[in-house]
């Protein structure tokens, strides 16, 4: 069950699904896709707030695209961990997720970046 977690720190820190070690363990071959916040330039909401602290990293399995789980340690964490659990549990790739036409400004339009 893909349950998101979040600690309400400076930014906040959410996790959902597995992490790489997890998923390496489980004998997933995985892809981690990972970026600065500071260099998410398709996630113009971190510098609204200013705050550009943090990063987004997702777990995929490398042969099925599918989003196995994420750590977002950013503005609005909170909100785009409950789009990756939603991705888990209705096995949505992470191809869907990048190619999504996300609300701007927003910090959902940084999954068009970091899972490329």
């Amino acid at each position: 069950m893909a349950t998101p977690s979040t600690t309400f720190i400076t930014p906040p820190l959410s996790r959902v699904g597995l992490s790489e070690r997890e998923a390496r363990e489980a004998g997933h071959d995985v892809v981690v896709k990972k970026k600065d916040i500071a260099a998410i330039a398709a996630m113009p909401r971190a510098r609204i707030t200013e705050e550009t602290r943090g990063l987004i990293k997702v777990v995929v399995d490398a042969e099925s695209d599918q989003v196995l789980g994420a750590t977002l340690f950013c503005v609005d964490s909170q909100e785009l961990v409950n789009l990756v659990a939603l991705a888990i549990r209705t096995g949505a790739s992470a191809s869907q997720l990048r190619d999504g036409i996300w609300t701007h400004p927003s910090s959902t339009e940084a999954f068009n970046e970091v899972l490329k």
